[in-house]
């Protein structure tokens, strides 16, 4: 199975390239807004969950590939996927690698959870950039936002990322993503503990892609107000690339893809898993042709008996 996805039209990122190193859902965190659903392996435990010569040889490819016009052009290469890419132990192989295969920024995409270990902290430092969260300040909201392993708590996480900043001098782009009845009325004590961890940007994000649980955005008027909470942050905003421009590279993948989708979901809803099948495609990749797709009415999502699914809007 590919360890690659993508690449992928990302809001921060341009048209980034995803590298998947764990099995799906392996994660330190089980958060209620997660857009691939529920954790089914929650742990601490790194290990060294595959084969980095095989990751390094895919990307030694695909860098070939691009380079002769046979695949898209990207913009980041970006640790990232069905997981937590922390718990991959020997990131510093991958990403050493990665920066020799490719003439492109690295990224990693985190929850941060674990930089309060120095080994962790130790295999990052060769990253262009790292992009963690935080969503929380108090553990009663980490306990209700983020549901982490038992054994991990807020206070190591936010100091974990206090040392990260004083170690690492790459750029940081510090994620919060804020859930309306959750964390939302902590976003003081947010703001505090991101002043402490003095990251190079603060996005403000809200829930947009399809969440674990039924959980509810805040809207527009109060993201904007979290300006004057948040000093110097800023509201990501809907990537705005021109992929489906008629011609274009980017159109050709795009469009295909987009086109199946809606193709399979015209017969029948569809979850996420059954079209990661049906497709063949990584479901990051779905989730971003969905997010398009959705805004252009041209889909809809539907819950039944607690599973979410997505159909055609005729249906």
């Amino acid at each position: 199975m590919s360890h690659l996805f993508g690449p992928v039209p990302s809001r921060r990122l341009g048209l980034s390239l995803g590298v998947d190193l764990l099995p799906f859902k392996t994660c330190t965190l089980d958060c209620v807004y997660c857009q691939l659903g529920p954790t089914t392996c929650l742990t601490l435990d790194r290990e060294r969950r595959v084969s980095p010569a095989e990751v390094l040889s895919e990307i030694r490819t695909r860098a070939e590939a691009v380079e002769e016009g046979r695949e898209e052009e990207f913009d980041y290469l970006t640790l990232a996927g069905s997981g937590e890419p922390l718990l991959h132990r020997g990131l510093d192989e991958i990403i050493r690698g990665a920066k020799e295969a490719v003439d492109k920024p690295v990224a990693l995409l985190t929850n941060g959870t674990l930089f309060f270990r120095e080994e962790v902290r130790r295999e990052v430092l060769e990253a262009d950039l790292i992009i963690p969260s935080l969503d929380a300040a108090t553990a009663a909201t980490f306990e209700s936002v983020n549901r982490p392993h038992p054994d991990l708590s807020i206070e190591e996480v936010i100091e974990g990322l206090v040392r990260l900043r004083g170690e690492y001098s790459g750029e940081i782009w510090l994620e919060v993503m804020l859930v309306s009845g959750f964390n939302d009325s902590e976003a003081p004590l947010i703001a505090e503990a991101a002043e402490k961890i003095d990251p190079d940007r603060i996005q403000l994000n809200t829930v947009v892609r399809p969440p674990a649980e039924p959980v509810q955005p805040v809207s527009p008027v109060e993201m904007v107000g979290m300006l004057e909470v948040f000093s110097g942050a800023e509201v990501i905003a809907e990537w705005t690339r021109d992929w489906t421009r008629e011609g274009s590279e980017e159109s050709k993948g795009a469009k295909g893809a987009g086109a199946l989708i809606i193709d399979l979901l015209a017969r029948r809803p569809c979850t996420l898993e059954e079209l990661a099948a049906l497709t063949a495609l990584h479901r990051n990749e779905i989730l971003k042709y969905l997010e398009v797709l959705e805004a252009a009415g041209k889909i809809s999502r539907l819950r039944h008996r607690g599973v979410l699914y997505f159909q055609a809007p005729d249906r």
